[in-house]
């Protein structure tokens, strides 16, 4: 057994939580450290503690070019008698995860074992996501190992780590160099002078090992450490580790004897010398640093028949091929036919599986490699290559090149079926980089191209993308007309999935008219796609369903479906969507009158809010607008301008009715105006009926008859207002839960709604809205509401006494500091009332603000103030 110094304190842990297996209590163990720091001994050496005890499985991540997707998953699940590849539901990653957990309990205590996490694949990564959720109420210990100097490299293991890091069933290990004394414990023996062992090592145990073991002589560098040991190896047994080093990290014993006939010998020298470690019927190398350095070491000519060795032994073993460890060693062997065929079979298992990064990179390969590719399976790999771009590459645009690949493939073929297929991806591919015209332009090619064939499925798929983009940014109705015959083309090729799009792009081109019905048919989609094991229309209903229940405002049926789609969007890792999920639930509380609720989401830092980042910026700049803050004005235009070049859909009238209430909040009428006049004739007014009818009841508002007729399905209080119903309206936007609403419908009411009016602006915090009310109150010619004082209301500026009071010491050239000091206030406090004031006189500083002070009269021009009476 190796010698494990100063490990005792991590031993103890990984017992505790071996004792708590047996006790029915599961955790997760995240063992992290750099390179040779002993991880993999620790863990041998827990088993060789507990071995008697526990069931003990091990599944291992390798540096493989493209990793085997879930393939330290599934030496676990074989180790635990489950056979993952007649799972029906392998690329369910939840599925995955229960079953394997199911497997693990049944042989408890038990202690599942995964080496090598900064190698693993995100599929892998998925799914010790899930297990580790699941693992406190079963009785196995799951552990963990990983490169903490690597994981840069792997941002899917980061998240990972970060995402446990809080889990109360997780702990973490991180493993410390060994210090002066542990090594002088180790290199006294050999006549090794310790101090200078432990200076060139760092106190790395493996590196202090093999400098040990090298002698007297120190070795110049790591690698000719790692080497020392190997060099003293006879012909036999190096021949075996050259083979098992170009293998991997891991070599089953038949597969080295295929590739190097007659290794018993060999075998036996290597494992005496120390090279080689056991591990039942596995071989390993002491460390990957070894195995690596080995490999390194070999001639190039020499590593690509090694190579070539193992792709005859690998394809001359019984049972299903392992298409991507074939496809890495073929490519290194320089079998570029061979590697070209074996990535595409790989890239077919990963996309069958949901492997889409691993889909990526081997129909890449296969492409990079396939010069002998015939056109039809050249087609096949780029539409291929782009679907799986599209989700998993870190840049989409990626996803677009392939597509166009294609559709210039289909051309020279003059075939219409190709030719709708590829315009398919390359409309899904625009479409994710938000460039929706181009990507309902390669939609209608598509359908178009595929109403000159005959194939119902794929015609029914373009039409199914051409409703989707119809019903998100273009024109509902159109979504709903086309609707019909496309859901019968879907039924009659037998297509669920397709039918299930269509429903739910129907349901939301029904919300985007205002049609209530949406709601409970996008619940019944979303259980559908849940019981279907359909997760991308699951998702995609449950955004739908969020979306569709903020436009009805219909706040109770968003925050239950809010609850339900968080959680199963972390589970499917799609953060994109869940961030959408947030935003309509940020519009929902703006809508509440919650508005330090809904800006604490909408303006969250580091927030990928994609191609809804306007309408982030959007609530974030109308709260601001709402309290008179300094400058909302100018991010929403930028909001605007955002979204300006981007084809008019709901969004843009959100951002529309918001550059309109802010002109009005600043008095701005003739901004207003413009504002409306520029959205009359917008989509925005004439498809989508909350924005029309919002928009109607500014131009009302404002006075002015732009000929906006808004929905008949529009919010019924809006259509009250517009009636001149105040009091209806004023009941029906309370019903809704839209205070601020309710308040601005008192415009033409009553003294006393007037009051109760300013009274709820003023709780919402909305400074800027009820000075507002207040001018437009007067403007009209209604008394003045009694809310804020007197004294506010005679300032020129709408400043209160106090705000006032810190004007005038503004003036002054004071600071904040010496503005507390004198009113005997906070220095916070200070700058709040110093933020109102900019916001009240419209300026973007202090010396801005009394210039401004000073022509309306409230600051005397010597620098004295003249309080306003």
């Amino acid at each position: 057994m190796e010698r494990l110094l100063e490990r005792e304190g991590e031993l103890a842990l990984l017992e505790e939580a071996v004792r708590g297996a047996a006790a029915g209590r599961g955790s997760l163990v995240l063992v992290a450290g750099e390179a040779g720091i002993g991880k993999t001994t620790l863990v041998r050496g827990l088993r060789t503690r507990v071995a008697e005890d526990v069931s003990f499985l091990v599944g291992a991540c390798e540096p493989l070019s493209v990793p085997v997707p879930l393939g330290p998953v599934r030496e676990l699940a074989e180790s635990a008698g489950l056979a993952v590849e007649a799972e029906p539901a392998i690329g369910d990653r939840l599925a995955l995860a229960r079953s394997l957990l199911a497997a693990l309990a049944r042989r408890a205590p038990a202690v599942a074992v995964v080496e090598d996490a900064h190698w693993a694949d995100p599929s892998t990564l998925d799914v010790l996501r899930l297990l580790a959720r699941r693992v406190e109420d079963a009785g196995v210990a799951i552990v963990v190992t990983y490169r903490d100097d690597e994981i840069a490299a792997n941002p899917e293991l980061r998240r990972l780590v970060g995402d446990l890091a809080t889990s109360p069933s997780t702990r973490r290990l991180v493993l410390r160099p060994l210090s002066e004394s542990a090594v002088r414990e180790l290199a006294e023996p050999a006549g090794v002078d310790p101090v200078r062992v432990s200076r060139v090592t760092g106190g790395n145990p493996f590196l202090v090992v093999e400098t040990i073991a090298a002698g007297e002589r120190l070795p110049a560098s790591v690698r000719d450490a790692t080497l020392a040991r190997a060099a003293r190896l006879g012909a036999a047994a190096r021949r075996v580790v050259d083979a098992a080093a170009v293998i991997g990290q891991r070599v089953a014993s038949g597969l080295l004897e295929a590739v190097v006939p007659g290794s018993a010998d060999g075998v036996e020298e290597a494992l005496a010398r120390g090279v080689l470690v056991a591990d039942g019927g596995v071989l390993g190398f002491r460390h990957e640093l070894l195995r690596a350095a080995i490999e390194a070491s070999i001639s190039p000519p020499r590593r690509a028949e090694l190579h070539g060795h193992v792709v005859a032994a690998l394809a001359a073993q019984p049972g299903a091929a392992d298409n991507a460890r074939l496809a890495h060693h073929a490519e290194l062997a320089g079998l570029v036919s061979d590697a070209c065929r074996y990535a595409a079979l790989a890239a077919a298992e990963a996309e069958r599986i949901g492997a889409l990064r691993e889909t990526w990179l081997q129909a890449e390969r296969a492409l990079r490699l396939g010069a002998c590719l015939g056109a039809d399976e050249r087609f096949e790999l780029l539409l291929q290559h782009s679907r799986a771009a599209n989700f998993s590459s870190t840049r989409i645009e990626d996803s677009v090149e392939p597509a166009e690949a294609a559709l210039a493939v289909a051309e020279r073929l003059r075939d219409p079926v190709r030719e709708g297929r590829a315009a398919i991806a390359l409309a899904s591919a625009l479409w994710s980089l938000d460039h929706v015209r181009e990507a309902k332009a390669a939609a209608e090619r598509a359908v178009a191209a595929l109403e000159r064939a005959d194939d119902g499925a794929a015609l029914a798929r373009a039409y199914a993308t051409l409703i989707r983009m119809e019903a998100t940014a273009f024109d509902p109705a159109a979504a709903i007309a086309a609707a019909p015959r496309v859901l019968e083309l879907a039924e009659l090729a037998g297509l669920d999935e397709t039918r299930l799009d269509v429903e739910i792009s129907v349901t939301l081109a029904q919300g985007h008219r205002g049609e209530r019905e949406a709601l409970p048919a996008l619940a019944r989609a979303a259980r559908t796609a849940r019981q279907a094991g359909l997760p991308i229309q699951t998702v995609r209903t449950y955004v739908n369903l969020v979306f569709v229940a903020a436009l009805l405002r219909e706040h109770a049926t968003l925050d239950g479906a809010v609850q339900e789609a968080l959680p199963l969007f972390e589970e499917h890792q799609t953060p994109i969507p869940a961030f959408a999920v947030e935003l309509y639930r940020a519009r929902s509380l703006l809508d509440r009158g919650r508005f330090d609720e809904a800006r604490a989401i909408a303006a969250t830092p580091g927030r990928n809010w994609a191609a809804e980042a306007p309408v982030a910026l959007a609530i974030d700049a109308l709260v601001g607008a709402r309290r008179g803050e300094p400058h909302a004005g100018s991010r929403l235009a930028s909001a605007w301008e955002d979204l300006r070049p981007v084809p008019e859909s709901s969004r843009h009238g959100f951002v529309r009715i918001a550059l309109v209430e802010s002109a009005w909040l600043r008095g701005e009428r003739a901004a207003a105006l413009r504002h409306l006049r520029e959205a009359r004739d917008s989509p925005a007014a004439l498809r989508f009926a909350r924005p029309a009818a919002e928009l109607a009841l500014w131009a009302s508002r404002l006075g002015l008859r732009l000929g906006l007729e808004p929905s008949l399905a529009g919010p019924a209080p809006a259509l009250l207002e517009l009636e001149g119903d105040w009091r209806g309206a004023i009941r029906g936007w309370k019903e809704l839960e839209a205070p601020y609403e309710a308040a601005l419908a008192a415009l033409p009411g009553d003294d006393r709604a007037a009051r109760e009016a300013l009274a709820t602006l003023h709780r919402l915090g909305a400074e800027a809205a009820a000075r507002a009310f207040a001018r437009d109150r007067a403007a009209i010619g209604g008394r003045a509401p009694r809310g804020p004082r007197r004294s506010t209301l005679a300032n020129a500026a709408g400043l209160t006494r106090r705000e006032q009071d810190v004007l005038e010491r503004l003036a002054t050239g004071a600071t904040n500091a010496a503005i507390a000091a004198s009113l005997h206030l906070s220095e916070r406090t200070v700058a709040h009332h110093v933020s109102a004031i900019l916001g009240k006189l419209g300026a973007g500083t202090r010396l801005a603000a009394v210039e401004r002070a000073r022509a309306l009269g409230l600051v005397a021009q010597g620098g004295q103030a003249g309080r306003a009476r």
